[in-house]
């Protein structure tokens, strides 16, 4: 009996060594992973200094991983057993609650969010020294989901006055009371556009602009939104229904911007397949964008210095301004961004999320 188990036991592994090796030879490779947002490695290319110096090994193996047939189901199997049966309450730092998903981080980094404070004083001195300045922080989604308890909490206090202190020449505007873990979506960072009539009120109140209430708005629905923690968790979750609301203002207004070919609408629908779902508000990352709106009755514009939850919050400013440019430091220097952007006195809005002043170390 113990022979013929050890027998089965060995017929069953060369079973699934040589499925899978057949499954790889058959089976195209992929270009990239929307799953996990990113590109997927491809064959290496054999050469002898790449085989003398070792790092045809490594290629190879980052290959054979990236490739592996059926990796996303295994990555599922791996990630259901880790939440539902062993009971750990994240996986690789993604965790699930209130049916929601999300990432910690909860680790304050000083030194971070000095950097933002100092690239923030740098960018005002250099580009918008006598402009009206408003900062708004977004908090991120963590914010109303740990407690300390359940999961590590970072020390949001701490940031936000972090940040007001170091810039005490703008007007601090909070935005944590307008908003609520149901007010982002399940399966991504991001807040969703149609939620957001608090944050608009706020925003008109405190810089004096007239903007329509959201329900004023037409809704697009587009069914099949997964974001960026779906593919992190490897969960069987739902699909999510993106929205993005337009009105005559946004269906008459021009986007362009040097990364873009000529003219374009304030939203993308046909990005919603790609990479990012997310992509359909404003085309996705851009370094620089300016939307002119021809339906204005004002003569006020906005620069706001922004990371992605900008992408969907400026269409819904724009019927206060004529025109409104979004700069994203992630993608253009900031000693560069004066040859872009006419600094002439303009509103100006700084609107980023906790996770990136947490991690300014990605501007530049």
């Amino acid at each position: 009996m113990k022979k013929a188990t050890q027998i089965a036991t060995a017929a069953v592994f060369a079973l699934l060594l040589v499925g899978g090796m057949a499954l790889h030879l058959l089976l195209p490779d992929q270009a990239a992973s929307r799953a996990e947002r990113r590109k997927l490695a491809q064959q290496p290319e054999l050469t002898a200094s790449s085989l003398l110096d070792g790092s045809y090994a490594g290629k190879l193996e980052d290959y054979l991983l990236d490739q592996f047939p059926l990796r996303d189901g295994f990555r599922t199997v791996k990630s259901v057993w880790t939440y539902y049966l062993l009971g750990q309450k994240d996986n690789n730092g993604v965790f699930l609650d209130n049916g929601t998903v999300s990432k910690l981080d909860s680790q304050l980094d000083q030194k971070q969010v000095e950097l933002f404070v100092s690239r923030m004083n740098s960018l005002r001195s250099k580009l918008f020294p006598d402009s009206p300045v408003t900062v708004a922080i977004v908090p991120d989604k963590n914010y109303y989901l740990t407690n300390g308890e359940n999961y590590p909490r970072l020390d949001y206090e701490a940031l936000y006055e972090a940040v007001q202190t170091g810039m005490p020449w703008a007007d601090h505007l909070d935005l944590r009371a307008d908003l609520d873990w149901d007010l982002y979506y399940s399966t991504d960072s991001h807040w969703r556009q149609e939620k957001l009539q608090q944050v608009v009120e706020h925003l008109a109140l405190r810089m004096d602009l007239e903007l329509p209430a959201l329900d004023t708005y037409e809704q697009t629905a587009l069914p099949g939104f997964y974001g960026v923690y779906h593919g992190q968790a490897a969960l069987p979750l739902p699909a999510e229904t993106l929205y993005y609301l337009e009105n005559d203002v946004t269906r008459s207004a021009v986007v362009t911007g040097p990364e873009l070919k000529g003219e374009q609408p304030v939203y993308a629908p046909e990005k919603f397949e790609g990479m990012d779902g997310y992509d359909v508000f404003l085309h996705g990352a851009q370094a620089v964008l300016q939307i002119e709106n021809p339906l204005a009755e004002t003569d006020r514009e906005l620069v706001i210095f922004r990371d992605s939850f900008g992408s969907s919050l400026a269409p819904l400013l724009l019927p206060a301004y004529k025109t409104i440019t979004l700069v994203d430091i992630r993608y253009v220097a900031s000693e560069y961004v004066g040859q872009f952007v006419d600094f002439h006195g303009q509103d100006v809005l700084i609107l980023y999320s906790t996770n990136l002043i947490n991690g300014a170390g990605v501007l530049r």
